[in-house]
């Protein structure tokens, strides 16, 4: 019977491979030349509603890497 602190071992190497989404996208604005770095900002290009700077909605954005 495994003990508590042999369990806890067990979960947090679960939790340590389970993939994370990879936020590596650069976008910009094509209007106001806005970038947008998902590993900067630390979350998705889809989470964006508009640019920050000229309020263009995403479909202003084209991704450059």
């Amino acid at each position: 019977m495994d003990t508590i602190l042999t369990q806890m071992r067990k979960m947090n190497m679960e939790d340590s491979t389970k993939e994370q989404p990879s936020l590596r996208g650069i976008y910009r604005c094509r209007v106001c030349g806005y970038i947008f770095n998902e590993a900067e900002e630390g979350k998705p290009f889809s989470t964006l509603k508009e640019c920050p700077t000229c309020h263009m909605g995403p479909d202003a954005f084209q991704q450059i890497r």
